[in-house]
């Protein structure tokens, strides 16, 4: 699981190979195959839990717009800080898997938060949700990414902003 954690975060599902991930982790590819049936089988044993908990977000939110965003924001938050590689690999590499719909979902799914804010506010138009959901979304992808470079904290400020601007709007 190691050696594909880094392959797929490397190359993504497309371009990751299963004689490389059993290379690497010095076993043959047949063994790999006797735990895994195939790539896909094993690219959801590396993400299939984070996809789960996105999944189930929407049921796990409060109804009210400003909360609903907060607890949003604070659950991805907490996400990132317990699955910062899967998500790195979840919404940068899993095209061409059943999971590449997640990235479309979760955006989606803060995107609808931030518009229902905006319409209880009557502040700004809703035509600004999409683009802060995918601002919020790629912002902390590009922090993980640079994780090294910046620092485990600047995720959290990141999204701590990014609720403080949200409040700003409304």
């Amino acid at each position: 699981l190691k050696s594909s954690r880094r392959e797929f975060k490397k190359l993504g599902f497309d371009k990751a190979s299963m004689r490389d991930i059993a290379s690497t982790a010095k076993m043959t590819v047949g063994n790999l195959y006797r735990y895994y049936k195939n790539k896909e089988d094993l690219f959801g044993a590396i993400v299939g839990a984070l996809y789960a908990e996105l999944k189930e977000l929407n049921d796990q939110l409060p109804n009210k717009p400003q909360e609903r965003v907060d607890a949003l924001i604070q659950k991805l938050t907490l996400l990132q800080k317990d699955y910062k590689v899967e998500w790195l690999i979840l919404f940068n590499g899993s095209e061409g898997t059943r999971y590449n719909k997640v990235s479309k979902e979760v955006y989606t799914l803060l995107s609808d938060a931030f518009s229902k804010v905006f319409q209880s506010s009557k502040t700004q138009s809703t035509d600004m949700a999409m683009p802060l959901a995918i601002a919020t979304i790629k912002g902390l992808n590009s922090i993980l990414e640079n994780e090294r470079k910046v620092g485990p904290e600047t995720a959290e400020s990141f999204l701590n902003y990014m609720i403080k601007e949200n409040k700003n709007f409304a």
